[in-house]
């Protein structure tokens, strides 16, 4: 169980000591089966699964007043001392290995303290009705994910040419500057601390379903059926998750600033403890058909409508949307974009900014960045279709051509908000022009506590934020369509073989995790346009071909002599794989 004393004690999962890792599974199920009658059978499971994933950064304990930051930054952090990252452009060299190696080429603070239960019942009843085969059952499921995470938010640097850069600092060539002598002068374009809550998070889920398997003639098999589905918006033990008010009107005097959005959390002001609205209409129809026109052929095909889950991939609590319970600290690099204000000897000039949890309403981390989850989301889900022909050949060949596709519907990607208008694109370079900052007096840190602000800040559609980011909001869509050929010939008179073609398009507009990896390196291009970003995926493989033989080798095969053992009954194996770049 978590404690609430220490962020960092999170879950009693053990100690694996300094940059090792503990990763590890249990499950258990009982399962019973009852024959009321014939025709009636019922049959009843429970189970419980878990996960469990820890590990300390490789420089645990590492003492960074060594490396010149101020001594007591550790402290303020809170997080496991350990070495900073440090990325100095174009002299780094970095490797990734899921959860065993680390990413970045000096220094790695990750810290990872997750387990995860799952709670399942299931119950379902089966009865046979003549040539209806019918069932219907029930699932309930409690999920409850207990995790800490801060990758390398806890300390890290970024080292570019743009203070060493000239003669005309603001316009960058590739002869002039050097990240190297960046980081030699101390003065990082960019860093940041951002101390990661632990949250204990939980989901309940409902479904129910009823299938019908009709025989409606010795040829044609029909199967329809619907599922409904309604899993819990989430909760978190504390109440540590963050929304947004976009209409509440901030705290802050601006003449001339049409300000609106502030955070809001669950169980505070009226608001419901789950961080989103329930959405009940979860209805997922399905419908198939098996039809034998001739002794030979067999034509299938079916759709049906699925739904996902909001947990999305990844375990930091970033992820879920915990801004006011995390508190980032930027370094201000500089206020002009040109020159440099911090140096790492006292990065952070101002102290770290603290996490005031939901007590500072609507005044909560004005100024800073956020991020939150949207209370309007809804479950993501898919539209499933195929259609496909099967025909038995001479010389037991088997030919299957089939169409498949799929569309996938408000899938979960993170939104940028804070972009500014496209209207304003027009002032060029008038978009750096510092100018008067209507927060000063009123914002005590960040880039919004100086005198001046750059006029492109005043013009985001949330100027008193630096950053506006809803996480894993519904805006993204895929659609895959492939038509897939198989030739099968089954063992037979010492052959076999086994040929697969597809032939596919997949499009959508934001590939993210995949596997523990990320793909594509390509940032969104326009948050104002995201209509734009639909293309190819990062996915998609046009032409995949396989073809898998075995033969069995006819030498020796009939003697049962010495000769007969060591040289015959052998086989010759063949796998190749062809397939397009993705």
């Amino acid at each position: 169980l978590f404690r609430a004393a220490s962020p960092y004690g999170a879950e009693n999962l053990g100690s694996p000591g300094f940059g090792a890792q503990d990763f590890t599974r249990s499950n258990a199920v009982a399962d019973l089966n009852h024959i009321f009658s014939p025709s009636l059978i019922g049959t009843i499971r429970g189970s419980f699964a878990r996960l469990a994933n820890v590990r300390g950064p490789i420089s645990q304990g590492f003492d960074i007043s060594q490396l010149g930051l101020p001594a007591g930054l550790s402290q303020q952090i809170g997080a496991p001392a350990a070495f900073p990252v440090i990325n100095i452009t174009g002299y780094n060299i970095s490797s990734s290995v899921p959860n065993s190696s680390w990413t970045s080429a000096l220094g790695e603070t990750g810290l990872i303290r997750m387990g995860m239960n799952n709670y399942a019942l299931q119950g379902s009843l089966t009865k046979i009705l003549g040539t209806h085969t019918l069932k219907t059952g029930g699932e309930f499921r409690i999920v409850q994910f207990n995790t800490l995470q801060t990758a390398d938010n806890s300390n890290n640097f970024s080292f570019t040419s743009a203070f060493t850069q000239g003669p005309n600092p603001a316009q960058p060539t590739a002869t002039a500057g050097d990240a190297l002598a960046s980081f030699l002068l101390g003065t990082p374009n960019s860093g940041s601390v951002t101390p990661s809550p632990a949250v204990a998070l939980e989901t309940k889920y409902y479904a129910g379903f009823l299938q019908d398997d009709w025989k409606a003639t010795s040829t044609l098999t029909l199967n329809l059926g619907v599922r409904y589905e309604v899993e819990t918006p989430r909760t978190e033990r504390y109440n540590q998750l963050t929304n947004f008010d976009y209409s509440a009107t901030p705290p802050l005097n601006a003449p001339g600033l049409n300000l609106h959005g502030t955070l809001a959390f669950p169980a505070v002001n009226g608001l419901s403890r789950f961080q989103g609205s329930p959405d009940v209409n979860n209805f997922g129809p399905r419908a198939g058909f098996a039809w034998r026109p001739f002794a030979k052929t067999a034509v299938r095909g079916g759709m049906g409508l699925f739904y996902g889950n909001n947990w999305g991939i990844g375990g930091a609590p970033s992820s879920f949307g915990v801004s006011g319970f995390n508190a980032s600290t930027d370094v201000v690099s500089s206020l002009d974009g040109v020159t440099p204000v911090a140096t790492l000897t006292n990065p952070y000039p101002a102290g770290l900014n603290r996490a005031t949890g939901s007590s500072g309403g609507a005044a909560t981390l004005l100024g800073q960045s956020i991020s939150y989850y949207d209370r309007s989301n809804v479950t993501p889900y898919t539209i499933q279709y195929n259609f496909d022909v099967q025909r038995e050949l001479p010389y037991a060949l088997l030919l299957d051509v089939g169409y498949v596709g799929t569309h996938n519907l408000k899938l979960s990607a993170n939104q940028t908000l804070s972009q500014i208008p496209d209207s304003s694109l027009a002032l060029g370079d008038a978009l750096r022009t510092q100018v008067t900052n209507p927060f000063y007096g009123q914002i005590g840190v960040g880039a919004l506590a100086s005198k001046t602000v750059s006029r492109a800040q005043l013009l985001t559609p949330y100027p008193q934020f630096t950053g506006v980011t809803s996480v894993a909001t519904n805006w993204a869509a895929s659609r895959y369509n492939a038509l897939q050929v198989k030739l099968e010939r089954r063992f037979s008179r010492g052959f076999t073989l086994l040929a697969s073609y597809t032939w596919s398009k997949m499009m959508d507009q934001s590939t993210g995790s995949f596997s523990g990896e990320t793909l594509g390196g390509g940032a969104i291009q326009d948050w104002n346009n995201l209509r734009a970003e639909w293309s190819p995926s990062q996915l998609d493989q046009t032409h995949r071909l396989i073809v898998n033989t075995v033969v069995e080798l006819p030498f020796f095969r009939r003697q049962q002599n010495l000769v007969g053992h060591v040289l015959g009954g052998w086989e010759l194996g063949v796998l190749g794989s062809f397939y397009s770049g993705s």
